[in-house]
């Protein structure tokens, strides 16, 4: 494997792990009651997204990427542990989480982005890069809209 080819293949092998830890937080946020279903789809959107860039990683490496299971698991055990002290529950913590979550929506737009500037190795896959660009941009918007309706719950006097 090229350096090209390694660089590219570590950078988004970093963004899956981040995106292992947005999965879990986006299940959590979409799991509650006060999101009224704003963002059902948004685990899906990202579990088929994480796919996507698994796919390449595996191609360009020329190897399964069997540890990014390990990380999912792990990822999974948080999840369970943040449900339980309910992360998203109260009107501080949901702003936080909400922040959060759109902080690595962002992350992750940059890296369509990247992609789409064939900065990073997509492949045949680089085209996908702006329907997913804007899929992330859409998401962000979503999320922020949350944000706002949590952050007037949780910053105005007598709310």
């Amino acid at each position: 494997m090229d350096i090209a080819h390694q660089t590219s293949a570590l950078y988004m092998r970093t963004h899956l792990i981040g995106a292992s830890g947005g999965l879990q937080l986006a299940r959590l946020v979409a799991r509650d009651p006060w999101t009224v279903n704003a963002i059902d789809h948004l685990p899906g959107e990202l579990e088929d997204e994480m796919a996507f860039v698994r796919a390449r990683v595996e191609e360009l490496s020329g190897h399964r990427e069997s540890w990014l299971s390990a990380v999912a698991g792990i990822g999974t055990g948080v999840r369970g542990v943040a449900g339980v002290v309910g992360l998203t529950r109260g009107r501080f913590r949901r702003v936080a989480a909400l922040e959060a979550m759109r902080s690595l929506l962002l992350a992750k737009k940059a890296m369509w982005e990247l992609g789409m500037e064939r900065r990073v190795d997509f492949g045949p896959g680089t085209a996908r890069c702006a329907e997913l660009d804007r899929q992330a941009a859409r998401q962000a918007e979503e999320v922020q809209a949350l944000h706002q309706r949590a952050a007037d719950e949780a910053f105005t006097r007598g709310g």
